[in-house]
């Protein structure tokens, strides 16, 4: 009786052993599933933004709609939907996906702290970083671009960042 006792005690610490198993490994693959949609969608944006005129980036995809290329309000703006994800709770515009530069705009300027895009920098290559805003003669554009979503288990955010030149 005792034999068998401890051989039922021992296959159910067993079974649940594998069946923790089984839900970790499937909370991971969903954790892992969302990071790669998150992923592809800062890669697909920055490949937007590459293939963007490069004196268009800015104004195209800052926060600013006074400073759009085809008039004010008409640019798709830093703000972009990321399918597969839901949003924060709160999130501007209610999307997943930001572009952030150097500065909102519409102005652009070389000595912004942000030392996640190598700020302050010389944008136009003149060889000073000054105050000045470079927005009409920006030889480089640091970009960062950020997905932040809700998951199962909190908030998560994916960042990628580049640094657009003008050919």
């Amino acid at each position: 009786m005792v034999e068998l006792a401890v051989s039922i005690t021992v296959l159910v610490f067993a079974l649940c052993a594998a069946a923790s198993t089984v839900i970790t490994t499937g909370a991971l693959n969903q954790k892992n599933h969302e990071t790669e949609v998150a992923r592809r969608a800062a890669e697909n944006m920055i490949e937007v933004l590459r293939n963007t005129a490069f004196e268009k980036v800015f104004p195209t995809y800052n926060s600013v709609a006074s400073d759009d290329p085809n008039g004010a309000g008409t640019a798709p703006g830093n703000l972009f939907a990321v399918t597969g994800l839901t949003p924060i709770p709160g999130a501007p515009g209610g999307v997943c996906g930001t572009i952030l530069f150097p500065s909102a705009g519409p102005g652009l300027f070389e000595n912004t702290n942000d030392p996640t895009l190598g700020m302050p920098r010389d944008l136009n290559a003149d060889g000073v970083v000054d105050a000045l805003n470079h927005v009409g003669d920006s030889r480089v554009l640091p970009v960062r671009v950020r997905i932040r979503w809700q998951s199962k288990n909190g908030p998560r955010t994916v960042e990628l960042s580049t640094l657009l030149s003008e050919l």
